[in-house]
């Protein structure tokens, strides 16, 4: 019975969503900070749901992002500025998105090139460890607990049903064309559901935030990991999710408010394009360090920016990046010419490194944003990490039956989860309010500006602490003695 209980996808569920709400059970009343204020505190095109009707203003503010703001609007409509309604529609978002991690990877373990797989047979075992590894990382806690940052939470929530609805679909197909007998005709029209599903779960992501832009490299991906047979039939039911690759660059383009900058705000193009290419080695080092070791988080990191291919911390860490991805071509088996040599499991870890490098190339190469590095941007990449990470725990379950059974790495793994969950919790602390938030910063960006300008601030106008504010605010001008903000405060 236990047994039953242990393997029964209902519990997983449950557990699940136990994890989530024990990570981020201190948040429900942590207030509107950053981007918040002006994105809803102050945002009036959120506080009437009638501007979302059909030609209404609710489009013309950001338009490229307009279903992200629609949510905000809604929980406006229904509960105003209440931050906790805000906060548990994250949460919501958060525990969907990590269900459909674990929705994924069932199905991925049901495509073809799995049915003589070990891990077919142990489906649940890594859909849930890869799920929960997700859920329970103290990195997402940016793209969750910050509440602007539902746009990246969202997009990727719709992306991965995209992806979901895509695979199910191609599975669906499989089988219809294994079919002797049966209705043919209700099986295609469930492909044709379930393609249409993918379809409009892509556009809502592209409507959502830009990085939905790699998600039909992703699906293409996909197809070539675990599919097989012709392309020109796989095509047919390819092309509609590769056609929304053009929704993103249109958006971009026909943006009135980027036209002066050539296709980027303002704020944003000051950064030269390629000193933020060659940061970006370095920066993803750091994130894959993140996603290993998730200490010393930041909102808002101190990080140079390097002009130079030749810079130790740039050439090693393009060194490091490529011998990953290198290892993830090597264990993808795409080099082999006996597909049956091929270890299913090595590919599908290799699928989860491509993971990370494709849904960070919207943000971590030539396009320069003005900070360099945010954890919210981990949040969709972490989902291939996790992929990889629960399959190589399943294999060394497998190499270690004759150790203790090969519990030693599923009790790891479970002391891990854990762990990130006690981490997550514990990093929530830190937002319960924007004094704490910033003096955390200064701690760990003492030589930045922007942290002792912010928490001077707040100290000043929201604590009514104007003596502790002015040595703060003191700090802030010896660092930038040309802001003239810090002066006035």
């Amino acid at each position: 019975m236990l047994k039953k209980i242990i393997h029964c996808p209902y519990s997983h569920v449950v557990l699940l969503v136990c994890v989530g709400f024990l990570a981020y059970s201190n948040t429900f009343g942590v207030p509107f900070v950053l981007d918040d204020l002006e994105s809803i505190k102050r945002n009036t095109i959120i506080q009437n749901l009638e501007n979302y009707i059909p030609g209404g203003p609710g489009y013309d503010f950001l338009f490229r992002r307009w279903f992200g703001y629609f949510t905000f609007a809604l929980n406006f409509h229904f509960g105003g500025l209440d931050v906790s309604g805000y906060h548990l529609f994250n949460l919501a978002v958060h525990i969907c998105t990590a269900l459909l991690v674990y929705t994924f990877v069932r199905l991925t373990l049901s495509t073809p090139f799995f049915v003589k797989s070990k891990g077919a047979e142990q489906v649940t075992l890594i859909a849930l460890l890869a799920a929960l590894l997700f859920i329970a990382h103290p990195v997402q806690t940016q793209a969750i607990t910050y509440t602007v940052q539902r746009l990246t939470s969202l997009c990727a929530l719709l992306y991965l049903l995209s992806l979901v609805f895509y695979v199910w679909g191609r599975l669906k197909a499989e089988s219809t064309r294994n079919k002797v007998k049966g209705d043919h005709k209700s099986l295609n029209w469930h492909v044709l559901l379930l393609l249409a599903g993918s379809f409009i779960s892509a556009v809502f992501a592209m409507f959502t935030k830009e990085i939905a832009f790699t998600l039909p490299f992703a699906v293409l991906l996909f197809e070539v990991c675990f599919f097989q047979g012709s392309w020109q039939k796989r095509a047919l039911q390819l092309s509609p999710l590769l056609l929304t690759v053009l929704i993103v660059p249109v958006l971009v383009l026909s943006d009135e408010s980027l036209s002066e900058s050539g296709g980027l705000p303002q704020t944003e193009a000051d950064t030269p394009r390629l000193d933020y290419f060659m940061t970006q080695f370095r920066v993803l080092v750091t994130y894959l360090r993140l996603l290993i070791l998730p200490i010393n988080q930041n909102v808002d990191y101190d990080y140079p920016l390097y002009s130079s291919f030749l810079t130790p911390a740039v050439f090693l860490s393009f060194i490091a990046l490529a011998v990953l991805f290198g290892f993830a071509i090597y264990l993808s088996g795409f080099w082999s010419k006996n597909i049956s040599n091929v270890s299913p499991e090595l590919r599908l870890i290799s699928f989860g490194i491509f993971w990370f490098f494709l849904t960070l190339s919207v943000e971590s190469t030539f396009i320069p944003i003005a900070d360099v590095l945010f954890e919210h941007r981990l949040y969709l990449p972490s989902i291939g990490v996790a992929v990889a990470v629960a399959t190589a725990i399943f294999l060394a379950k497998e190499k270690s039956i004759g150790f203790y059974q090969g519990r030693i790495p599923i009790i790891a793994a479970a002391v891990i989860i854990i762990a990130l969950t006690l981490g997550a919790w514990q990093r929530n602390q830190v937002w319960q309010s924007e004094v704490s938030l910033w003096e955390d910063v200064v701690r760990k960006s003492p030589d930045k500006h922007r942290p002792w300008y912010n928490l001077g601030t707040h100290l000043l106008t929201n604590s009514g602490k104007p003596d502790e504010a002015v040595p703060i605010l003191r700090q802030a001008v010896s660092l930038d003695p040309q802001h003239a903000e810090s002066w006035y405060n």
